[in-house]
């Protein structure tokens, strides 16, 4: 119940235009947000990153959603620093202010997904 709220809730947030519903399809190949087609937003709460990773919008840059996400997030193989840099390459994010390599910015987008996942175990 709690991943189909958090997917309307995605769903609903890209249809108000909070990000862009074409996150999938927007890659770059040089410096991310030279090649955005859209300005990236220059900061994204680490709660709707959290849920925006889980529900698959960085699947092109490798992040995937859903089950596969919650297990690869809990065998290591996908970190917070990962879906950070992964939102700066899909144009979502902006790296004006280093948010790619923020220590307690990723640290609380590092929590939000363990408490999502711990919220989604109960």
């Amino acid at each position: 119940m709690r991943k189909l709220l958090s997917l309307f809730f995605v769903v609903s947030l890209t249809n108000l235009g909070v990000f862009p519903s074409s996150t999938k399809a927007q890659t770059t190949s040089v410096s991310p947000e030279s090649g955005c087609v859209r300005e990236p937003e220059a900061y994204i709460s680490p709660g709707l990153m959290a849920t925006m990773a889980s529900s698959g919008a960085f699947e092109q840059q490798g992040i995937p959603g859903g089950l596969v996400f919650e297990t690869e997030f809990k065998a290591g193989n996908i970190s917070a620093s990962k879906i950070v840099q992964a939102a700066v390459k899909a144009c979502i994010l902006s790296n004006k202010f280093d948010l790619a390599t923020h220590e307690n910015y990723i640290e609380e987008v590092k929590n939000q997904i363990q408490l999502d996942i711990r919220d989604d175990d109960d």
